[in-house]
């Protein structure tokens, strides 16, 4: 995966997000996609739930891991 530029707001709100809900992840279901379109979801490291609440995605925390 590229390294994606973050500004310090996008990265701050990376941070706060929580992960993928558990109950999504074990059932296999493919989260919703975002009701407000981003960059950081264009790319993959937000999404959604069905009730419009953000989270990271697996692309998201593995851009965390890349450092600031």
């Amino acid at each position: 995966m590229k390294k994606i530029r973050l500004n310090d707001e996008q990265w701050t709100k990376l941070l706060a997000l929580p992960v993928m809900p558990i109950r999504t992840r074990e059932n296999g279901a493919t989260p919703d996609a975002p009701r407000t379109s981003s960059r950081m979801s264009s790319h993959g490291l937000v999404a959604a739930d069905a009730d419009g609440r953000e989270y990271i995605t697996d692309q998201g925390v593995h851009r965390l891991s890349q450092g600031r």
